[in-house]
């Protein structure tokens, strides 16, 4: 073990010299010896000593309290008071600086040597007790819920600016304040019953409503631990708040969904002790995995959750590196992320697969931070596992919808494709690259559009204008000119998707080439019309038959003869045809009607 190195600030040259003989005989290293004030605090701040010899009185115009407040500046080192004079007055002026003792000259041996040993232990011990302080903090600053914690007269003596937020005040506003202030009055009854039990010793478990300065109300969940003192006496509570006014709201039967966490009290006989129980207490109420490793990668500490993941106890735990207790082929790349944040500092967030110790392999996110003691010097790493499995099941599930949406419409016929609001192609089956010519790899993810023909494009545009969340589908049909310079017709079902506010977020479009079919509807076309041509020379030929016959029945009727008898009797043959051919046509009007009301076709 490494000596203990001193430094001596005394002005009588005889004792100094007799203070330096002593302590290397004691075993102690001397790292300076000066007589005055302003040298003192010169050597404190470049030799960097393990604790400092003060003469309170000192030649020059610094005495020992005032090097002691100058060195307090940039040290916490421990200081000890050497004195001849035991006065009160000046013993009350010494305690300002916080030595660690006084020794009377002139001293003993013993006396001497006891009086550094124990100083130098209750600064070690001082030392450990601002890094767990400093887990504390860091644990404390980064938790996702509100923490308060009260004394036993129901002030508050810790709450975190998450907590703060969560009731609109800032942590002034809180802190020193009794937490029934904060406490919506209706429920005040909920509060001092289970602040009874905690009291009692009784952990607590139950919701209540905090005001916020509007006076509206927010629900929380609020986890409580008794906290003691040393002498096991009630000194006030620690809880854990979570804010569930949105589950309050929304489903009201459901108000008690936080697991209670059991907390254990190991031991209250010290202040460090004390410490680290109420560390532990603090990170058993968070539901996820937590845990602490030293530089050397050992587990310090953990919560339940992370005994219940690991299937081990914590006593099974703490000591042990991942590399024994987990598997190889996990240990590994945890401790080669581990060794990486201990060199660069930080935090640092990864994702691994977790064997939970009921067998089911668990998706979770690492996220951990280095944490140092009062000199910026690291000192472990903290650290949160939390638990993705369910919202990695979803994704895979989605995932493989996709695959299998992707596999049936690949087999369709139809040119299908989907593609956001400004042109860029989420998917596109084979008929669809295929009939454009295109290429999967330079297709997907880019813009497209379709080469429609100029004159029918504000026809397209209008369209796609209709498309509304009550009507989002629509049938349209129009011209493309493809790439050798062929126009061709095409139909598309588009079909529009919009977000809960309204807006488009893409399209999707299942079209057909109907070419062939317009083309047929143009010869039927031009055959109706020559229908329609032929029906009309037929009635003016009728009227031109019809118009002479008369004349000639007319005629052939001023006579009485034989001859004039049977062109009659002809003409009215010829007249009952053309009053057929009148009735035939007089029908055909069916078929007129039929061609302007489908092919648009006039007689």
């Amino acid at each position: 073990m490494t000596a203990a190195r001193i430094l001596i600030v005394e002005d009588e040259r005889i004792v100094a010299e007799d203070l330096r003989l002593t302590l290397i005989q004691l075993g102690y290293d001397i790292a300076g010896s000066t007589g005055t004030g302003e040298d003192a605090v010169r050597l404190a701040r470049e030799t960097n000593p393990d604790l400092v010899l003060m003469d309170i009185f000192l030649a020059g115009e610094m005495n020992g309290l005032t090097a002691t407040e100058e060195i307090r500046k940039f040290s916490k080192v421990p200081v000890v008071y050497l004195t001849a004079f035991a006065d009160a007055a000046i013993m009350e002026k010494a305690k300002v600086t916080q030595p660690y003792g006084y020794i009377l000259k002139p001293y003993q041996e013993r006396e001497l040597n006891t009086i550094i040993e124990i100083s130098l232990y209750k600064y070690s011990l001082d030392r450990q007790l601002k890094e767990n302080e400093e887990k504390y903090r860091r644990i404390v600053e980064t938790a996702n819920e509100g923490i308060w914690g009260i004394d036993a007269e129901g002030k508050t003596t810790l709450v975190n600016q998450r907590m703060a937020n969560l009731i609109g005040r800032s942590l002034d506003e809180i802190t020193g304040h009794r937490i029934v202030d904060f406490i919506f009055p209706g429920d005040l009854p909920i509060f001092s019953r289970e602040l009874e039990g905690q009291r009692a010793g009784k952990l607590g478990s139950y919701d209540l409503r905090m005001l916020n300065p509007d006076s509206t109300v927010r629900w929380m969940h609020i986890s409580a631990t008794p906290v003691y003192d040393e002498r096991g006496a009630f000194s006030g509570s620690f809880s854990m708040l979570t804010d569930i006014t949105d589950r309050v709201m929304a489903e009201e039967k459901l108000r008690h969904i936080n697991e209670e966490l059991e907390m254990r009290v190991q031991e209250r006989t010290a202040s460090l002790d004390h410490q680290v129980q109420f560390l532990q207490q603090l990170i058993d109420t968070i539901p996820s995995p937590v845990y602490y490793k030293d530089n050397d990668l050992r587990y310090m500490g953990c919560n339940k959750t992370f005994e219940s993941y690991f299937g081990l106890s914590r006593n099974a735990i703490i000591g042990k590196t991942a590399d024994i207790i987990l598997a190889s082929e996990l240990a590994a790349p945890i401790s080669s992320k581990d060794r990486y944040l201990i060199s660069h500092q930080g935090i640092q967030v990864y994702q691994i697969k977790f064997p939970h110790q009921d067998s089911s392999i668990r998706d979770m996110i690492i996220r951990q931070a280095t944490f140092s003691d009062g000199k910026i010097k690291t000192r472990g790493i903290i650290g949160v596992m939390v638990d993705i499995s369910e919202r990695v099941r979803v994704e895979e599930a989605l995932s493989e919808s996709e695959k299998r949406f992707r596999a049936v419409v690949q087999d369709q016929s139809e040119l299908i494709y989907r593609f956001r609001l400004d042109r860029r192609i989420l998917f596109a089956n084979k008929a669809f690259l295929d009939y454009f010519a295109l290429e999967e790899k330079g297709t997907i993810g880019y813009i497209f559009r379709l080469p429609v023909h100029p004159d029918d494009q504000h026809v397209l545009d209008a369209h796609f204008a209709s498309l509304t969340p009550d009507h989002p589908i629509g049938l349209i049909e129009y011209r493309c000119i493809m790439s050798d310079g062929a126009v061709v017709w095409q139909q598309w079902s588009n079909r529009a998707f919009f977000d809960a506010a309204g807006n488009i977020t893409e399209y999707q479009s299942v079209g057909r080439d109907i070419t062939r079919n317009k083309e047929i509807e143009e010869q039927q076309r031009t055959l109706y019309r020559q229908i329609e041509q032929n029906l009309q020379q037929f009635a003016t030929l009728n009227d031109h038959i019809r118009n002479p016959l008369t004349v000639i029945m007319m005629l052939a009727g001023l006579c009485n003869d034989e001859h004039s008898r049977k062109i009659v009797e002809r003409s009215q043959e010829i007249q009952f045809i053309l009053d057929r051919m009148d009735k035939g046509y007089l029908e055909s009007e069916k078929i007129r009607m039929f061609l302007r009301k489908h092919y648009n076709i006039e007689g």
